[in-house]
């Protein structure tokens, strides 16, 4: 597999992206034209894509990156119903394909900043290979994509910043081993996704499961994803109210307990204050555009 290298600044633009599946039976419709790259982040399932003759089965956990330009189709049809994120991205400045084997640092730093420059850097990113922070990936794609229900000019800048922590992750997932602070922020968020339908999760529980001392926990939180644990704990159950919001017909008040979040009017309160609408408002235009 051979990888991208490309010049930043400036960072690849970000066009559009979402999350969607392949059911069981179907498979990547074809294209022979495409002028955008097309970052596929399979999380269930696999992906059978071939491109300019090469054939790879992207797995659970691994990513690939379509070039323009190159003609690709599923060569073969999903045996499970799958589950990936798409991000059509392109670049401002010419790029090359190379075989390179272990990238470091020393390669990325191309140019040192000066008082009238910017550093200039050579990113090098495998075109196919595994996600090695898939929580923190996971987290920016659901920031990413929430951007998708607004047209406000502020989110979609906000798009751009979001999308170059993705790219960032990605170099930085190919030369360097996780963090401890890494690895701590992993264990969180494993323990959240398991236990969030909980009423009360508070920081002593998290710190009793992993042996930790709160604030150990929180600063690792912090260092690796910019938010503390129940930062987090909301995040993630509001990603899955929104999904409950748009997929079914439940009431409220099931689908706020169903979050670990008992009393429905806090909930409300709660969602409103992060994602700007409220509950009933957000499906209402779900459902209007066809989400």
């Amino acid at each position: 597999m051979n990888t991208l290298i490309f010049e930043v600044p400036p960072f690849p633009t970000y066009i559009a992206g979402s999350k969607d599946c392949f059911n069981e039976g179907k498979k990547h419709m074809r294209r022979c034209t495409f002028s955008v790259f097309d970052l596929l982040i399979v999380n269930k399932g696999v992906l059978y894509i071939c491109e300019d003759g090469v054939k790879y089965d992207v797995k659970a956990g691994e990513y690939l990156i379509l070039m323009p330009g190159l003609e690709h189709f599923g060569y073969k049809a999903c045996t499970v119903d799958t589950h990936y994120s798409w991000i059509h991205f392109c670049l401002e400045k010419p790029y090359v394909l190379k075989n390179c084997t272990d990238i470091n640092w020393g390669m990325v730093l191309k140019q040192e900043h000066t008082y009238i420059e910017s550093a200039k850097h050579m990113f090098h990113i495998p075109r196919y290979g595994k996600i090695g922070s898939q929580e923190f990936i996971n987290h920016e794609l659901d920031r990413l994509f929430s951007f998708n229900d607004t047209n406000s000019p502020e989110k979609r800048l906000k798009e751009q910043i979001v999308f170059q922590e993705l790219i960032l992750q990605l170099q930085k997932d190919s030369i360097q081993i996780p963090t401890s602070a890494e690895q701590v922020t992993k264990q969180v968020i494993t323990f959240i996704q398991k236990n969030y339908q909980k009423e009360a999760i508070k920081m002593e529980d998290i710190s009793k499961q992993l042996l930790f001392h709160s604030d150990y926990i929180t600063r690792c939180m912090q260092k690796t994803l910019g938010i503390t644990p129940l930062q987090y704990l909301t995040s993630y159950r509001l990603s899955i109210a929104k999904k409950q919001l748009t997929t079914t017909n439940e009431k409220l008040d099931s689908i706020s307990r169903q979050v670990g979040i008992a009393d429905s009017a806090y909930f409300s309160r709660l969602f409103k204050k992060v994602e700007g609408i409220t509950p009933n408002e957000y499906r209402r235009l779900a459902k209007r555009e066809g989400k």
